[in-house]
C-alpha cells in the first residue's frame, strides 16, 4: 500500500518501499535491469518488522505479538511505510503507518545506508503534545516540503469506512523542528473527512484515500491528487414496465451466478476436507487450475449483470475515482476538481 520510489540501499538505483496488508514493510530492490521480487524488510536481528497483528506465511494464519512494542504503545497492523532520514545521518529510517488506530511510528536504522540495520522497537511519532493519530486510520504517508522551509513535512491520508462510520481525509503535519531533529506540529486538515450524508451522486472521495502531492498546475504550490471511493445513496429511478421486468430478470440471474460460484467453492472445500496442510494446498491449486474457466466465466457474468443492473436500482453505491484538489492558498482549503 502507498508505494514509495527511493534508493533504499544507496546503490544508485531506485527501489520500491511499501507497506502491505500482511503487516510488514517490503522493498523491491532496483537494478539496471528493473526491480527484483519484493522482500520483507527485517530488523537488525533478522526478525520481521511488524506492529501487533501480522500474517504468518509459515503457519498461514493471522498472529499477534507485542515483540516490537515499547511500554504503553497502542497499535495494530502495519500497512504503510516510507523511508526517511529521520536523524540526518545519511541513511534511511522508516516511518510506519497503522491500519488499526491511525498512529505513525518510526523504526530507526542503526546500520548504514548500504546495509540497513533497523532497531527492534517502534517509536511513536508525536504532533505537539500528543501522539499522531490520523482519523480514519493510515492509508498513505508522504514526505514533502509543504511550506518550503527546507524541512520535510508529513501528508497522511485516512482509509475511513464506507457508508457506515466516518469517512477518510487528508492531513498535514508540519515539521517545526530542524534538520536531523523533526518536531511535528499539531494536525492540520487538508481535506476534511466526509460523513456520507445527503449525497445522491458521487461528489468527493469518502473512503480509501490514497493521496499524493505535486504541483499539478505549475503555479508554484503543492496540490493533491487523491484516489478514493465515493459513497452515495442513489434515488430509486422511475422505471418503465419493461425496465422493471428486466430488473427482476437481472436479479434472478445474479442470484443464479452467486449460487454457481458458491457451489464451486463448496466443491473445492469438500475436496480438501481431512487433508493435512501441505496436501490441502496442493489439492486446492489443482482444483483452481482445473476449474479456472468456470470461475472466470462466472466472474465475467456477474460483472456484466451488475453493470447493467446498477443504474436501474437505487440505494447505496460505491465507485472509485481519482480526484484533483487544487491548492487555492495558505488560508483556504483546496478546491476539488
Amino acid at each position: 500500500m502507498s508505494p514509495q520510489f527511493v534508493d533504499f540501499d544507496a546503490d544508485g538505483h531506485l527501489d520500491i518501499v511499501a507497506g502491505t496488508f500482511d503487516g510488514s514493510p517490503h522493498v523491491a530492490l532496483g537494478s539496471r535491469d528493473g526491480w527484483r521480487q519484493p522482500q520483507q524488510i527485517l530488523d537488525a536481528s533478522g526478525a520481521r518488522i511488524v506492529f501487533n497483528q501480522f500474517w504468518n506465511f509459515d503457519t498461514k494464519q493471522w498472529e499477534e505479538t507485542k515483540r516490537c512494542d515499547l511500554e504503553g504503545a497502542v497499535h495494530g497492523q502495519l500497512t504503510s511505510a516510507v523511508g526517511f532520514d529521520w536523524d540526518g545521518d545519511g541513511d534511511l529510517d522508516l516511518l510506519l503507518g497503522d491500519h488499526e488506530t491511525g498512529r505513525i511510528y518510526r523504526r530507526m536504522n542503526e546500520g548504514t545506508s548500504a546495509k540497513p540495520a533497523f532497531a527492534a522497537n517502534n517509536v511513536p511519532l508525536r504532533a505537539g503534545a500528543s501522539e499522531i493519530d490520523v482519523p480514519g486510520t493510515v492509508a498513505t504517508l508522504r514526505l514533502v516540503d509543504w511550506n518550503k522551509d527546507g524541512l520535510p513535512d508529513i501528508v497522511a491520508s485516512g482509509m475511513g469506512q464506507d457508508h457506515d462510520g466516518g469517512g477518510g481525509g487528508v492531513f498535514l503535519f508540519l515539521d517545526a523542528g530542524r534538520k536531523g531533529a523533526p518536531a511535528f506540529a499539531e494536525r492540520r486538515v487538508l481535506i476534511a473527512p466526509g460523513d456520507h450524508s445527503g449525497l445522491e451522486a458521487p461528489a468527493r472521495p469518502d473512503s480509501g484515500y490514497y493521496a499524493d502531492v505535486a504541483d499539478f498546475d505549475g503555479d508554484g504550490d503543492l496540490d493533491l491528487v487523491v484516489g478514493g471511493y465515493s459513497n452515495w445513496k442513489a434515488k430509486e429511478p422511475v422505471l418503465t414496465q419493461e425496465q422493471k421486468a428486466r430488473v427482476d430478470t437481472l436479479k434472478r440471474d445474479l442470484e443464479e451466478c452467486e449460487r454457481a460460484m458458491q457451489a464451486l467453492h463448496e466443491k473445492m472445500q469438500e475436496s480438501i476436507k481431512d487433508l493435512d496442510e501441505a496436501a490441502a494446498e496442493k489439492r486446492r491449486d489443482e482444483y483452481l487450475t482445473a476449474h479456472r474457466a468456470e470461475f472466470t466465466e462466472q466472474s465475467k457474468r456477474r460483472k456484466a449483470i451488475s453493470k447493467e443492473l446498477d443504474p436501474l436500482v437505487g440505494g447505496a453505491k460505491r465507485e472509485a475515482y481519482v480526484w484533483l484538489y487544487e491548492n487555492t492558498g495558505a488560508s483556504t482549503p483546496p478546491t476539488v476538481r
